[in-house]
């Protein structure tokens, strides 16, 4: 929409030297008419058709100068007309190649950096699955145990750092499709089976009956991160997993959040008084869910109370698939 209080000021601004030449003609008229009073007549008549003349010029001027306006307002589109409109545009135009190859630069070096990192993520999971192969040999049952507890660790960590990297293609391979909330929690929980048992910890599931439409492999990763979150903050009891209308609650009874940090903790790299307290934080796993949640058009929140446990809720949105 066109700003015409904007285009008029600027219009007298560029004008400016002009009117003051017109004003200081017209003064000069006048001083001869006053000057030369057997003359006036003839001065007057030539007044008058100069200001004629003026308004038929300004008029002309402002329809131009108000079609080249639309034209760079709307389309981008304006010639340089002086001088000095031809050095700044010459000058705005090498600024922004400099910029455009600035910009370029920087989103190779990103794209690089990201594709090592990518490649060394992948690279590291071999050593970690012949280490997984390795401790099945081990006799010690105890030791055994351990070091799977540590190995998982490492896996899911590496993990956690690859599903970051691919947020920054986050729809190149989105799928979205009707997805059944309880096989999804079962997946997880599976995974993360030994935990539970070594802990002595409960897991009750119910109302998970349900279908939802997200993408499969990022709802899981979301899910993962908060189960993973709660098994390290419970020492005791266990965890609550149900569906309550179109949310997802993950309930457990571990330490709780301090109120000064539930507000924080989806920001990333916060690890707050929890993660400094039992150094088990990477201060990415809870700011991963939020962001891929936000990408699938899910709000995540968190209801805490310190000593009692946290309530962490998914909501979806209620979306009608067609499926052709």
């Amino acid at each position: 929409m066109l700003d015409w209080k904007q285009f008029f000021l600027a219009y007298l601004r560029s004008r400016s030297r002009l009117f003051v030449y017109l004003l200081a003609l017209a003064f000069l008229v006048l001083l001869f008419q006053f000057l030369f009073a057997s003359l006036g007549i003839y001065f007057l008549y030539f007044f008058l058709l100069c200001c004629f003349v003026t308004i038929l010029f300004f008029t002309w001027d402002i329809l131009v100068e108000m079609q080249v306006y639309r034209q760079e307002l709307l389309y981008g589109e304006s010639e340089a007309k002086s001088p000095l409109e031809s050095v700044l545009a010459e000058k705005l135009e090498a600024r922004e190649m400099e910029l455009y190859q600035q910009r370029s630069d920087a989103e190779r070096k990103l794209t690089d950096l990201l594709d090592y990192y990518t490649l060394w993520v992948h690279q590291i999971k071999t050593p970690i699955a012949a280490s997984q192969l390795l401790v099945t040999e081990v006799a010690d049952r105890q030791l055994k145990q351990q070091l799977e507890q540590e190995i998982f660790k490492i896996d899911s960590y590496t993990n956690l750092v690859l599903q970051y990297l691919r947020l920054e293609s986050f729809h190149d391979d989105l799928v979205l499709r009707q997805v059944h909330i309880e096989d999804l929690v079962k997946e997880i929980l599976r995974k993360y089976a030994l935990f539970f048992i070594q802990k002595g910890l409960s897991v009750n599931l119910h109302d998970l009956d349900k279908e939802i439409v997200t993408d499969k492999k990022w709802l899981l990763v979301v899910i993962e991160q908060i189960i993973s979150n709660s098994l390290k903050y419970t020492k005791e009891g266990g965890l609550e997993i149900y569906m309550d209308g179109q949310e997802l609650c993950i309930k457990d009874t571990g330490i709780g959040i301090k109120n000064s940090d539930v507000l924080r903790v989806f920001e990333r790299g916060f690890s707050g008084y929890n993660g400094r307290l039992t150094q088990q934080s990477s201060g990415l796993g809870l700011y991963l869910s939020k962001k891929i949640s936000e990408e699938l058009g899910h709000q995540i929140r968190i209801e805490s109370e310190v000593g009692t446990g946290t309530t962490v809720r998914i909501q979806f949105a209620q979306v009608n698939l067609v499926l052709e």
